[in-house]
């Protein structure tokens, strides 16, 4: 009967050996992805209307006609309240934003009436010469609602 024993232990010996052989070889096949929580795609879909609302605010006439354009007339005034307002209306109606100002060396400013983000942001940068100051226009923008669209 002791050699019927031993045999036993001898398989289940084995039995755990080639479970655990078999379970180590499954994990090195089977790779588990977690996707991004955003896709690639959703991000240059958002850095596109950041860029497409500076493209329409710089395209906008000036009222006086001295300047090229609409924003560069109204920070050339100083009112960045209605510059951030002309480049934030240029966003698509699914797509919110913050536009920040800042002029010179002087700390960037929220202005306008952009909300406070609701999920993933993408920041676009853009700097502009208007008279003897240098301008940093930043647009930060995310889905309304926060979603991925």
């Amino acid at each position: 009967m002791k050699r019927d024993e031993e045999l036993g232990q001898v398989h289940i010996l084995e039995m755990v050996t080639l479970f655990w052989l078999f379970f180590m070889s499954a994990m090195f096949l089977i790779q588990i992805h977690i996707p991004d929580t955003s896709p690639i795609s959703s991000d240059a879909t958002l850095e596109m209307a950041a860029e497409d609302a500076i493209k329409f605010g710089l395209a906008e006439d000036s009222l006086d006609g001295i300047y090229d354009n609409r924003v560069t007339e109204l920070l050339a005034q100083n009112n960045r309240e209605e510059a951030c307002s002309v480049l934030i209306s240029g966003l698509s109606p699914t797509i919110d934003g913050q536009c920040w100002l800042a002029r010179n060396s002087d700390p960037s400013s929220p202005y306008g009436d952009g909300v406070e983000p609701s999920g993933n942001t993408i920041t676009v940068h853009t700097l502009m010469q208007v008279d003897s100051d240098a301008w940093t226009v930043t647009i930060d923008v995310w889905y309304k609602g926060g979603g991925l669209q």
